[in-house]
Formats: structure tokens, sequence, C-alpha cells
């Protein structure tokens, strides 16, 4: 627990005074706070006993003011985890707006030719109502032939810089692709019990879900092989609390042709390797990005959904879905504009341990979103604390919901960062990071919730 308040202001002063000369520079000096207010940010935060147990930063930044309230190492870096969609979906944002390429495509007399942007939505089950790029491929009147290039450098790699590669078979881990199907899973749910008490199992895409194998002596529930989609499962697999299960894919070309000609049956589909060709000589398929995938992104922590919609973002500025050049040019030229240097970025989906930034850098893009998106269409798209997302159960303590911001989580490491709105109506920015401590959150949780709690009533 945080250590007990000081009960004279002025002891609580040369105290404050005699920890900011102790701690040195890893304590940025607190503005537009009373003394009062400082000490006791200090105590929940630096002090704090839980956080103590690792490494914690902490910034608050007064929204309408635009200035800081207080800070604890704000300027040291952190592994962000999945906060680092926040920068996904602000460079998303501000790059495509409601609109990006779907597929990139030439049209010649006796066929077309086609490539992939990252598009995400192509055959996706979950997002049915929202797929354009499906009747645009059903409607061609002419055979299709699918573009995987050979060169390596128009690749795009199956995995983020430093995922760990044993994840394949993880079901938070989907392989990256020019021209993802079914949302690069495997889908698998069982059937409604009959009249004679039997249940189906059912699977998407159809292919791979029935060529599924049972291993009397398998103990894991499922496994695949690394480079194949040869599923297999233990007796004990059918279990309706299993269920619905996604699985990641091993996407080539040539599966892409075959499941998308079994979707298309009336459409002749084959597979290439051609090259992007310039691009004054191709044509888009340009579709839309509805705040469903963005809230998918950021409620539901959705790695595939984040690390393709950086790809779409690429394909958008530089005709092929190059996820290290869109980063660059965010660090080189977007990001400095809002205050924000010196990180390292490598993905989009917060799953690599080599980005850092610092709690003042994700306090800066919270702050450039809610001026760019707006704050009440940013609210619906952040999860909510006590009501949505990855904080339904969290931030519940107070008569309304007061804290909308984006979890991310890997072991040891533990971020949080977004809007607090206090009981007197004040919008804070703020940005939690915490790295290198053993154990599970629970107890991190509980005192960021007291924390910001105390903000919500005393700021």
């Amino acid at each position: 627990m945080y250590k007990t308040q000081l009960r004279s202001p002025l002891i609580r002063l040369y105290f404050l005074v005699a920890a900011f000369l102790l701690a040195g520079p890893q304590v940025q000096a607190q503005v537009n706070t009373t003394d009062l207010a400082a000490q006791t940010l200090q105590e929940l935060t630096e002090l704090n006993e839980v956080f103590a147990g690792g490494q914690t930063g902490f910034v608050l930044y007064d929204l309408d003011e635009q200035t800081s309230i207080y800070g604890t190492n704000a300027d040291r870096r952190f592994v962000p985890a999945s906060n680092i969609k926040l920068l996904t979906f602000y460079l998303a944002n501000h790059l495509l707006g409601r609109k990006a390429p779907g597929l990139f495509y030439q049209e010649f007399n006796d066929h077309y030719e086609v490539w992939g942007t990252g598009y995400p939505l192509l055959l996706h089950p979950a997002f049915t109502d929202y797929d354009e790029a499906t009747p645009w491929l059903n409607k061609r009147g002419k055979p299709i032939i699918i573009n995987t290039p050979f060169a390596p450098a128009q690749q795009v790699p199956r995995y983020g810089a430093g995922w760990s590669w044993d994840d394949y078979n993880d079901g938070y881990v989907y392989e990256l692709s020019a021209l993802p199907i079914f949302g690069n899973r495997l889908y698998l749910d069982l059937s409604e019990i009959d009249t004679l008490g039997r249940q189906t199992l059912l699977g998407v895409p159809a292919s791979v879900a029935g060529a599924i194998r049972e291993v009397p002596t398998q103990k894991a529930r499922i496994r695949r092989s690394e480079f194949g989609n040869d599923f297999t499962v233990s007796p004990d697999f059918i279990d309706r609390s299993s269920f619905p299960l996604q699985r990641p894919l091993h996407l080539s070309g040539r599966m892409v042709a075959n499941e998308l000609s079994a979707a298309f049956p009336n459409q002749q589909i084959s597979t290439g390797q051609a090259p992007y060709p310039a691009p004054e000589t191709m044509n888009t398929l340009e579709v839309s990005v509805p705040d469903t995938v963005f809230r998918k992104i950021l409620q539901n922590s959705d790695n595939f959904l984040a690390e393709q919609l950086l790809l779409q973002t690429a394909a958008q500025r530089y005709h092929r879905p190059d996820a290290r050049a869109i980063i660059k040019y965010a660090k080189d030229t977007l990001l400095p504009t809002i205050g924000i240097e010196d990180i390292r970025w490598v993905d989009g989906s917060g799953l690599s341990r080599y980005n850092l930034l610092t709690p003042r850098h994700m306090a800066r893009v919270v702050m450039a979103l809610d001026q760019e998106v707006g704050r009440d269409r940013l609210r619906t798209l952040l999860p909510e604390g006590g009501t949505s997302g990855t904080l339904t159960t969290r931030f519940n303590n107070k008569p309304t919901p007061y804290v909308w911001a984006k979890t991310g989580s890997l072991s040891g490491v533990l971020c949080l960062s977004g809007l607090l709105q206090t009981k007197r109506g004040k919008w804070l920015a703020f940005s939690f990071m915490h790295n290198n401590f053993v154990g599970g959150s629970r107890n991190y949780y509980a005192e960021m919730e007291k924390t910001l709690g105390w903000c919500y009533e005393n700021l």
C-alpha cells in the first residue's frame, strides 16, 4: 500500500522539496496543481509499494489548458505493449480517414491482375457486412490472377520484428499478409444440440476444418504444424466451454487462390508472382474504413487488425503494403509535429518488446487524438471503464464512467493510456506505464484505480 499522507501542510511542502532533490531527473516538475495534490499524487505513484516491484512511469495533463499537471519517470522509455495501437490508430486516422485501398489491380482484355494492400476484411466472418472486396471479386467477368510478388523486398513478412516464433499455435498471433482471407484464422464452433443430443463441429474455412484429425495421445487440445494447416486435436476436444475457438492459419499464395476459387465458384482464379507495378499503371479498389474496425482494435485489442491497418496505411502512401516504410515516415515526419521524437516503433500491434516509448509520448498521442478525432468519437472507440472492451470490469468504482483508455499487457508489462473526466467536469489525459514486474496485474490495476479515482474526486 502507499504511504500514509503527511498531515501538516508545512511538513508536506518540506518533504515534497526534499523528495524532488533526492529523486533528481526521475521526477518531473509539477504544473498547475497545489502542493497537496502533488504530494498525494507522488505518494500514490512514485512512493507506491506495489509499483516499487517494477519500474513505473506516470503523467497527467490538463486537456483544456494543454499543460502538465504531474509526472514521474515521464521521460523514461518503457515497453508499451498494446498501447502502441494508439499510434497505429493515430497514423491510420490521420492518413486514411474513412477510405483506404482494398485491392490494387490492372485490367486487360482477357483477365485481371490483382495485388494485395493488406485489406483485412476479405471473407472475414466477423465483418461480413463491411467486406467490400468480396462483392467486387465476385462480379469480375474475366479470370483473375492473384499476385504474391517473388521479390523479398515486396513481400510482407509473416511476423513483426521481435515476435516470438513459437506463438504460431496461439490464438492471439496471426500471420501478416498482403491479401488476408478469413482474418488469417480458422474459426471453429459447435452447432446447437439436435433432437438426438448431437452436436456438429462447424468451421471456416471448411477445407481446413474438415481435415482436423484426432490424435489419441495428444495432450494439447488443438495444435498445428508451424508451416502447415494440418490441425490435430485431443480426444476431449469437443467441450462446449472451449467454443467458439480461433487459431492462426499459415497462408500461401496457392492457398489464397484455392480458397477464393471455392468462395467464388463462377470465377476463374489463379496465382501469380508479378511484382507491384508502377503506381500510375494500377487501379485501386477503394474501400471504407468503418469505426467498427477501429473499435475492434482499441476496445478488444485485435492484433491482426492493427497490423493489417498499418499495412493498408502504407499501401495508401507507397502503393504497396510496407510497414517499415510507413513507420519510418511516421517517426521522421508525422509524429514530431505532436512532440513525439526519439522513439523505437517496429510493429502495429505492440506484440514486440522492441517498441520503446515514454509516458509523455503516450499522453501526447492521446492529446493529439483528442484534437484530431474529437473527444466524443474517441470515447466511443476506446474501452470505457466498467462498460466496454478490456476495461469492462475495471474502473467501475464511481457513479458514472470516468476513464476511457487503451490497455496494454505482456508478461511483466502493463500500460494504460487515455482520457479521464473528473467529477468537476475537467478533462485530463494520462499514461501509466509499468515494466519489469513479476506476477499478475491485479494489484497494479487496483493501485491505478486508486490514483485515477483520486484524480476524479479531487482535480
